[in-house]
Parts: structure tokens; C-alpha cells; sequence
């Protein structure tokens, strides 16, 4: 996304590491919440509280839930958290709805790249999906056509602030793909030496590393098409009265 936006820089908002542009008649702040629903969570309520901004939108890799090439983009259309790590019998969680004039201006881009713009449901989990079978009954149960572990924290904060919400994602891993390894090891300081041990003692998983690099390499290029097209479409239109022109 930060190769799609006109005159970068580098800046920290909050202490967080971020690309600001405000050229081309766009003030664009794009900020690397981190890993996870509470990270993402918290990130947003530091920005976003008493900011104005036309628009908040939660971007990056997705895992898909249905049957999209790698490198498609998703548009979502609503979010919502899944508790797969509860063994009570819990009700459909609230969705948080994305907002309907900007999922529609994400679908009218005059888009050439890979698959067709999808949009649907997004569901969050609270950790990696290593195995095809956890997407697949994923899929099966909520509907959704992909997967992250933080649109729907980010979008309860934009909600609660006011403000617009938008989900736009690239896919990286297919429904019936396993990752290499347990990146879940990799969410906690206490991980980080038993997962690359597993990784240099696993030569099985190299050339699944291999595919997902060239997976994650393909869904960067396709953000970063679409963002090209995404902002030059938005900057276009009118500025909105008493509101900074914003995406995250």
C-alpha cells in the first residue's frame, strides 16, 4: 500500500511506525498496528480518538475462505469476530457493517488485476490458521470469504468513533493450503527460539515457505496495483466539510 501512495515519508504517530503522503489532494496516514485483534485494537484507539477522517481502512493479507486465486482482492462488506477457542455454546457474533458508499467505490475500479474483486463477509480470529481443515470448517460456519486477525477491532473502533469503515485485502494463503509452520509460536517473545528450530529442523516445510513467499510476494503486488487505482479514483472527489482527508 505505502508504493501506491504519491511522495511518501516516513513518520511515528503514537509510537508507531507509519507512511504519511499528503499530495496529490490526499492526506493518507497508513500505520503498522501489529499482529493480532488487541494490538489492532489498541492501535486504533490511540489514532482515531477525537481524529477526523473520511474514511478507516483495515488492509493487508487475508487467508482465503472460498475458492479466489491467490492475489485476489477482497472488499469487504462486513466483519465480525468468530471465538474459536471457546468450547460454550456462544450466539452469532455482532458484525460491524463497512460503509456502503466506499465498499462501492472500491468496486467500481476499473480493476485488470488478478481474480475478480470479491466482497462479502470478513471473519477475525484471535490467532493463526495453520491448517486448510480450521479455514475450511471456518468457512462453512460464518459464510465468509476471508480471513484476518484484525479488521473487525479496528472497525469496532471506527464504529465507536463515528467514522467510516472499510476493509480492502489481498489473498495470500488459499482455503486448502496449510501455512509451513505454526506461526503462532512467532506471537510471543517465549516463541520465537522454538519456532525457528522447528523451521531449520523441518526440511519439509522449506518448500512451503518457498510457495508462501511467492503467495505473499503476488497479494503485495496486487495491494499495491489496486491502492494505485483506489487513490487516484478517491482523490477526485470532494473533500468533506470539516473532516481531513484520511485513510489507515
Amino acid at each position: 500500500m505505502a508504493r501506491a501512495l504519491p511522495f511518501a515519508h516516513s513518520v511515528s504517530r503514537h509510537g508507531y511506525r507509519a507512511v504519511e503522503s499528503n499530495k496529490g489532494g490526499l492526506n493518507v496516514l497508513l500505520i503498522q498496528s501489529g499482529i493480532g485483534p488487541d494490538k489492532a485494537r489498541v492501535g486504533a484507539q490511540h489514532l482515531l480518538a477525537g481524529a477526523s477522517w473520511d474514511v478507516i481502512i483495515s488492509t493487508g493479507f487475508a487467508g482465503d475462505l472460498g475458492s479466489g486465486p491467490i492475489g485476489s482482492i477482497l472488499i469487504g462488506h462486513d466483519a465480525m469476530c468468530w471465538p474459536l477457542m471457546t468450547t460454550d455454546a456462544v450466539s452469532t457474533p455482532p458484525r460491524i457493517l463497512c460503509h456502503p458508499d466506499w465498499v462501492k467505490t472500491a468496486l467500481s475500479i476499473d480493476w485488470i488485476g488478478q481474480g475478480l474483486l470479491r466482497n462479502g463477509l470478513f471473519v477475525s480470529v484471535d490467532h493463526v490458521l495453520t491448517h486448510s481443515i480450521d479455514k475450511q470448517t471456518l468457512g462453512t460456519s460464518t459464510g465468509a470469504m476471508g480471513v484476518d486477525m484484525e479488521s473487525a477491532a479496528i472497525g469496532e473502533v471506527a464504529q465507536k468513533n463515528n467514522l467510516p469503515f472499510l476493509i480492502i485485502r489481498a489473498i495470500s494463503d488459499g482455503v486448502d493450503e496449510d501455512l509451513p509452520v505454526d506461526f503462532n509460536l512467532f506471537l510471543k517473545p517465549s516463541g520465537w527460539a522454538p519456532g525457528v528450530l522447528h523451521i531449520l529442523t523441518t526440511p519439509r516445510s522449506w518448500k512451503g515457505f518457498l510457495n508462501l513467499y511467492r503467495h505473499s510476494k503476488l497479494a503485495s503486488q496486487q495491494l499495491t496495483k489496486f491502492f494505485e487505482r483506489f487513490f487516484s479514483a478517491i482523490s477526485m472527489r470532494p473533500a468533506s466539510p470539516n473532516s481531513e482527508r484520511g485513510r489507515q
